[in-house]
This record gives structure tokens, C-alpha cells and sequence, in this order.
């Protein structure tokens, strides 16, 4: 079992974002309502998350619906976490230096779960892009394939269920990707983006790899 930790540091990561001064502006204060249920203190995360709410009505509603409930997920970057495992003899390691991205909702008290920690790898996403000469804007649209996938597709429905019932799977062996739900959730946003439709259960609707196959 593993489990994403938040460091430390981390503990003033909501202060940090969400002193943003009286909005002027109805608009405004719908941003900062937001900014408040979708926490990132990373400005390359916040700058998705940014295009992702301009972008995409399903989003924005889903986002509202947290707010609602009081719900919240935590976006972070693999600097701000350790990862606990009861399967290692060493008890706390640092987040995988290759792995793209991961979600672990917190479990509360009977099983409740309020809020869920995304860590996204933005250094190997920058590095990785820059050494292949990723223009740019396709980081950027791939960054918020990723975002639209690990937190529309894995953690909202968490936050829906309220507990670990919501689970929404990546492709199971043998089953068409298009049919997963999190694969699923995640066309929604990308089609309202207009970044394109996934359908495979690997990176292969990234610009990264389709730079590969050139």
C-alpha cells in the first residue's frame, strides 16, 4: 500500500494561494473560489488549472460542486512529498524521479475522504520536453491532458463518492481505453479544450510521444 505524504512545507500551501485581496469583479471571486478548492502553490500547475477553468463548463461545475461540499484537492510537485509504503523496509522515499504523475485521496476517520493529493511531476515534464524541443504550447496542452486526467478523472470521483468507493480505473487488461472511466471522464474535458480524443491507455495522445513517432 502507498501512500502520497505531504512534507512539511506544505502545511502553509493553502495560506499561500488563497490571499488573493477582495475580488472586484463577480468573475474574480468565482477564480479565487477555485483557487481555494483546487490548491497548487507551483505556478506552471496553476497556470493549467487557469486554462482548464476558462476552458471546460464540466469542469468549472465540478469544481463549483466541491466548493460546495467543502471538498478539496491538492495539487503538488514530487519536492513537496514523501511517499509512505508498508511494503519497504525503508518506511518514507521520495516520489518516484520517473513517474509522471500520481493521486492518493486521504482517508479520514471511517473511511471519509474530503480531500485528495495529485502530485504531478512538472521538473521531469520540463526537462524531458525541453531535451526533445517541445514547442512551448504543447507542454502546456499536455500538461492539462494530465491535470484534466488525474483530477477530473481520479480525484473528483473520489470527492463524489466521499469515499474510496468512487475509485475510477485506468484500462483493465484486454478492455478498450475509450471504456474506462477515468479515460472516459478525462475526453470530456479534453474535447471542450479541444485537445484532442484519448484513446489508448498509455501517452500516446501526448506531443511528447507523437514528436517521437516523427
Amino acid at each position: 500500500m502507498v501512500h502520497v505524504v505531504l512534507a512539511a512545507a506544505v502545511a502553509a500551501l493553502a495560506a499561500s494561494v488563497t490571499g488573493t485581496g477582495q475580488a472586484r469583479i463577480d468573475r474574480a471571486r468565482e477564480v479565487t473560489s477555485a483557487a481555494e478548492t483546487v490548491v497548487a502553490s507551483h505556478p506552471t500547475l496553476r497556470q493549467s488549472l487557469d486554462r482548464l477553468w476558462m476552458g471546460s463548463a464540466s469542469w468549472r461545475a465540478a469544481i463549483d460542486g466541491l466548493t460546495i461540499r467543502g471538498q478539496r484537492v491538492i495539487l503538488l510537485t514530487p519536492d513537496q512529498v514523501v511517499v509512505r509504503t508498508s511494503t519497504s523496509r525503508t518506511p518514507h522515499r521520495p516520489f518516484e524521479h520517473d513517474l509522471l504523475a500520481e493521486v492518493s485521496p486521504v482517508v479520514e476517520d471511517e473511511g471519509r475522504i474530503r480531500q485528495v493529493l495529485v502530485v504531478v511531476n512538472v521538473p521531469l515534464l520540463t526537462r524531458v520536453y525541453a531535451e526533445r524541443q517541445v514547442l512551448p504550447v504543447e507542454l502546456d496542452q499536455d500538461l492539462d491532458r494530465v491535470i484534466a486526467h488525474e483530477v477530473y478523472g481520479h480525484a473528483i470521483p473520489y470527492l463524489l463518492a466521499g469515499d474510496l468507493s468512487g475509485h475510477c480505473a485506468d484500462p483493465k487488461p484486454g478492455q478498450r481505453a475509450v471504456d474506462a472511466c477515468a479515460i472516459r471522464r478525462e475526453n470530456v474535458i479534453r474535447a471542450e479544450l479541444g485537445l484532442g480524443h484519448r484513446t489508448d491507455g498509455g501517452l500516446h495522445s501526448l506531443a511528447l510521444t507523437r514528436r517521437d513517432r516523427h
